[in-house]
């Protein structure tokens, strides 16, 4: 077809674009002859725009116009996969005999001429699949809406199926090491039969396979539903069999049968969120408010282990020296009416313990102590933050001193 051809076909589509459109639309196929003439008609017939099925039969678009209005519009209703690819196949193969026989022979425009069909039988096939495997995706992606009843969706989904399983066994016409073979060395045939050509099919294969699995999860849910329908169904006829029936409110039932009984409870479980810096101050208060009472267990006094030397055993130094010491300075604290510091009142190298064992030693006798004894006392840390964790906190030292505003409970 020259470039005159082309450009009458293309004014004839805007000249009649509305007739066209409308029988593509609205008369199912079918030309409304009562507006276009008949010359207009015998013209788009010529041009194959066009075609009349008997002379008692209306005029209708071709099978080509359609499809190019299908894929334009991508409509799931009008879709159809075909794909005929034995029969592409065979042309190229064909084709590819006569190229290589137009090259043996020396014929320079012959084979120029065969490897132009070679590409555009390759170009055909590569859009025929490509559009195939689109066309079931547009489909599945619809989820067969156009159709309202859940029996027609099923049978669209199983034909849609049938359609994909179909085309997943045509593509098995066309085998790598064929098209390896057949394209041999030669630059061309590898770009077009082994580039184009099986890059489009392993494209096809594998969303042909992704288009099987979702058909098949369409089709069970669609059977869930159709199964759970029919129950519904069947109810609802045996309720209208009975003339003045009415279900029993089993809400007010004192033993509900166990087929409605399938709530299960809920267990309401709280945790904190460590993580909302908005709750740390409200969790400390929790956390600082609980403490547990002293229990009073009589257990043998045990041992402090000190290492002297590595070669020597070790000395082995009794606890109630170091809390003797604890005592004395707790009373030295209500003697001297001061603050005191641990630091500087740590007892003298007859006790020898190691420093942050006694600092240690009388943080703990102030939390054991009883509420009553308690107050009397006020403790205060000498601290610094670590350099290496935030929110951390090394102790320097303690001060001890005695709580002047409840001294009217302390009877010396």
């Amino acid at each position: 077809m020259s470039r005159d051809e082309l450009k009458r076909v293309f004014k004839l589509l805007r000249k009649h674009e509305d007739i066209l459109v409308s029988a593509y639309l609205e008369g199912g196929g079918v030309i409304d002859e009562s507006e276009i003439d008949i010359s207009a008609i015998e013209m788009l017939v010529n041009t194959r725009l066009l075609w009349i099925p008997a002379s008692d039969e209306p005029v209708r678009l071709t099978r080509e116009l359609t499809g190019l209005f299908d894929r334009v519009l991508r409509d799931p209703r009008r879709l159809t996969l075909d794909a005929d690819i034995g029969g592409f196949v065979n042309n190229i193969e064909s084709s590819v005999n006569r190229y290589r026989e137009a090259i043996r022979l020396g014929f320079s425009d012959d084979a120029s001429h065969y490897l132009s069909q070679i590409e555009r039988l390759v170009d055909e096939l590569r859009s025929s699949l490509l559009d195939s495997s689109g066309q079931l995706w547009q489909k599945i992606n619809s989820e067969f809406g156009y159709v309202g009843s859940l029996n027609l969706k099923i049978k669209e989904n199983e034909t849609v199926l049938n359609q994909a399983k179909l085309l997943n066994d045509r593509l098995e016409l066309i085998k790598v090491r064929e098209m390896d073979e057949l394209a041999g060395s030669d630059y061309q045939l590898r770009r077009y039969l082994n580039h184009w050509l099986l890059g489009a099919v392993e494209l096809c294969r594998r969303e042909t396979v992704d288009a099987i699995h979702k058909l098949n999860e369409l089709l069970f849910e669609h059977r869930k539903q159709q199964s759970l329908g029919r129950i519904i169904d069947s109810f609802y006829r045996r309720f209208q069999s009975v003339n003045g029936y009415k279900p029993i409110d089993y809400a007010s039932m004192g033993d509900i049968p166990q087929v409605f009984n399938q709530v299960t409870p809920i267990n309401l479980t709280a945790y904190e969120n460590a993580d909302d810096p908005c709750q740390e101050v409200t969790l400390t208060q929790i956390i600082s408010g609980l403490r547990k009472d002293l229990l009073k267990i009589e257990e043998p006094e045990p041992a402090l282990e000190i290492d002297v030397l590595p070669e020597e055993p070790p000395i082995k130094k009794s606890l109630a020296i170091l809390g003797q010491a604890v005592e004395d300075f707790y009373l030295k604290a209500i003697e001297s009416g001061t603050t005191l510091s641990a630091i500087k009142c740590c007892p003298d190298v007859e006790i020898e313990p190691d420093m942050e064992i006694w600092l240690y030693a009388v943080i703990a006798r102030f939390n054991n102590m009883e509420q009553s004894e308690r107050v009397l006392f006020n403790m205060e840390y000498k601290q610094t933050e670590d350099p290496i964790f935030n929110g951390r906190h090394l102790v320097q030292d303690v001060h001890v001193s005695v709580n002047l505003a409840d001294d009217s409970n302390f009877n010396p």
